[in-house]
């Protein structure tokens, strides 16, 4: 399990505040953020349980190094780091209870914020040593949350071409898809990177810790189950080793209950064409749950095994031919 850390920024820069907050959001360890705008504050929000970080922001901040060290004394799970747009200002700071400093960038661009980001992070040391995971920020914009609409799609015998027909029809700024297809192991990450070179969406084999980002695909990869969490109010995926389920590993039921759960009705479930019944409970479960759900016909099934039982179910809201299943899924996001 991650060690969860709590940041206290003190500063009275909002524009500084938010873009900090932002990016640090987007790290799994991160438990919570506050921002203040005086030590005082500080001393109010600082957590006893969890691992601390004082961000001090010395350009907006009058600082009270007794205030600081005092602090320091009382909960000792505190790193502090000064931070300013001139090292000058904090060499007088920089001893025992204010251990480092950091410079802040001159203007707050993307690749500025994401060096500084990175810079904070490298400060922690051994506090927060599980920090290996994130995004870059410019990324961060991309990111959704709880609230925001997300599209899953399972599909086995036949999907690859179902899977082409419909990507062919969605366009780039498409909300993210998170999709299960049966494949064996080692493939997933070929067939991702085949796809990403031919349609405009973002598509890769999905990881542990992958935020899902607007415009993008993550397929779960052969071996694995993958679900959804969410960390911050944003939503990243899970990969795993487990049992088969329905004889298959990934399987889409372990996919949708998770979806089904966070989502609710901020999800629209889409099962394909496939041999068995995986995914047709967990559609159901996001169907009960107030999500939008789509099955692929009969007629343009090459098996019509998986979208035959979740009809059956009542899982399926829309049961269309393959060509019109990419027109519904934007009309429903």
């Amino acid at each position: 399990m991650l060690f969860a850390v709590r940041f206290v920024i003190v500063s009275k820069d909002a524009t500084f505040c938010k873009v900090v907050k932002d990016g640090l959001a987007a790290f799994h360890n991160v438990e919570m953020i506050v921002n203040v705008t005086s030590q005082k504050e500080a001393e109010n929000k600082i957590a006893r349980k969890t691992s601390t970080i004082l961000l001090l922001d010395l350009d907006t901040v009058t600082v009270d190094l007794f205030l600081s060290q005092r602090m320091v004394s009382r909960f000792n799970n505190i790193l502090t780091v000064l931070t300013a747009r001139r090292e000058s200002s904090a060499k007088h700071l920089i001893q025992p209870g204010t251990r480092d400093f950091a410079l802040k960038p001159i203007a707050y661009n993307s690749a500025n914020i994401n060096k500084y980001l990175k810079l904070i992070l490298s400060r922690m040391g051994g506090v927060v040593s599980s920090y290996t995971t994130g995004i870059d920020y410019k990324n961060i914009t991309r990111t959704v949350g709880i609230n925001d609409k997300i599209v899953a799609i399972a599909s086995s015998t036949g999907g690859v071409d179902a899977l082409e027909t419909i990507l062919s029809k969605l366009s780039a700024n498409v909300p993210p898809i998170v999709l299960v297809q049966h494949m064996p192991s080692g493939f997933t990450k070929f067939f991702a990177e085949r796809l990403n070179g031919k349609y405009p969406l973002d598509i890769k084999e999905a990881q542990t810790g992958d935020y899902l980002l607007q415009g993008q695909m993550l397929i779960a990869p052969a071996g694995n189950h993958m679900h959804l969490v969410q960390r911050n109010g944003k939503l990243l995926v899970e990969c795993y080793l487990g049992q088969k389920i329905h004889g298959v590993i990934p399987s889409a039921d372990v996919l949708f209950e998770s979806i089904a759960n966070i989502l609710k009705k901020n999800a629209v479930g889409v099962i394909l064409t496939g041999m068995g019944s995986d995914g047709a409970r967990g559609l159901m479960l996001m169907h009960n749950n107030g999500a939008k759900t789509i099955g692929q016909n009969k007629e343009t099934c090459v098996v019509y095994g998986m979208p035959k039982v979740a009809k059956d179910l009542g899982a399926v809201d829309y049961e269309l031919p393959i060509d019109q299943i990419a027109d519904k899924i934007m009309t429903l996001v």
